[in-house]
């Protein structure tokens, strides 16, 4: 983490003293071991004279990046802990920055309106937004450039209030899974993603757009925005000679990304017609797998009905497709 201190100024020295001891009192935060640790966490933050004096700790997914409340910078140690002083400059909110070595960046902006007795904004303010569980994919580039593709996924809408994307509202367009894709003009250079939970305080995700395609994407399964079937080809050069045809599936997700390591499996939708069930198999870097249909005497001239079902970790498919199996060579 990047070091400095923050500018203090016109306190009484006891009320500030008082203040930044409260809230190093709360650092460092217990963490149940089972939970992934949040973003950033705050103690209480108290407001004297135009400034505020907060304390709190960032996850260890911040490692690397520079923190700043209302453009200050702030130090972070070892553990992850920091607390200072910041002047508000007249401003209504309190503005916590990470910004990572890439150009990515997360804020978090708490209204001061959120101050209660004492000028003291509690423990907690953040829970709600992060909570949510809101998370931006990288922004995808249409082929022709017209059209930027930018997706995500929310675990909890109930804490959120408003979701945006560079100013769209898409909390309406989430998915039965909490997924998002919408397509925003493609000389966008910067997506912004803001979440606003029930009482005003803001995660805004800023992501710059690099140059992926969708020609040339791939996404991991775990990491897919649903799953569809593409295409599925047929090999019949060796059905009349050696009794088997190759079967090639194709597996895209919502936004034309070619998934890897999807679950693909295939069966006949008649009895007889293969001599036994193919083994599952796993999508390759290109969003491919190959099966070996082994087929029965009932196949031969005949017309092979085959069901293909693709699956990922969040979304299934399934997919009838048929072909006409050459008649069997009849000996003479």
């Amino acid at each position: 983490m990047k070091i400095a201190s923050a500018t203090i100024r016109g306190l009484n020295r006891a009320c500030l003293i008082g203040a930044l001891a409260a809230a190093l009192a709360i650092v460092p935060y217990a963490v149940p071991a089972a939970s992934t640790p949040p973003l950033v966490q705050l103690g209480p933050i108290t407001l004297v004279d135009g400034t505020a004096v907060l304390a709190g700790t960032v996850g260890p997914q911040a490692a690397g990046s520079t923190l700043t409340v209302n453009g200050q910078p702030l130090s972070v140690d070892a553990s992850g802990a920091f607390a200072g002083t910041v002047d508000l400059n007249g401003s209504g909110s309190i503005a916590v920055e990470l910004s990572d070595p890439v150009g990515g960046k997360t804020a978090f902006t708490v209204p001061l309106t959120l101050a209660g007795l004492g000028g003291v904004i509690p423990t907690g303010v953040l829970d709600s937004v992060q909570q949510a569980g809101v998370s931006l994919l990288s922004p995808i580039a249409g082929d022709d450039g017209s059209v930027l593709t930018v997706a995500g996924s929310v675990l909890d809408k109930t804490q959120l209030a408003g979701l945006t994307a560079n100013g769209m509202d898409i909390l309406g367009a989430l998915g039965s899974d909490g997924s998002f894709s919408v397509q925003l003009p493609g000389t966008t250079k910067v997506v912004t993603l803001t979440a606003t939970d029930t009482h005003g305080t803001t995660e805004t995700i800023v992501s710059g757009v690099g140059h992926q395609t969708l020609s040339s994407g791939t996404t991991a399964a775990a990491s897919a925005m649903g799953v569809r079937i593409v295409k599925v080809r047929f090999y019949k050069q060796n059905a009349r000679s050696r009794h088997f045809m190759r079967m090639v599936v194709t597996v895209t997700d919502r936004r034309g990304l070619l998934i890897r390591g999807a679950k693909i499996s295939v069966r006949s939708t008649k009895a007889g017609r293969l001599s036994n069930r193919p083994k599952m198999h796993l999508s390759g870097r290109k969003g491919r797998a190959t099966f070996t249909l082994r087929l029965g005497k009932a196949a031969f001239g005949k017309r092979l009905i085959v069901v293909t079902l693709a699956k990922t970790p969040k979304a299934k498919a399934t997919k009838r497709s048929a072909v006409v199996v050459p008649r069997a060579r009849t000996s003479r």
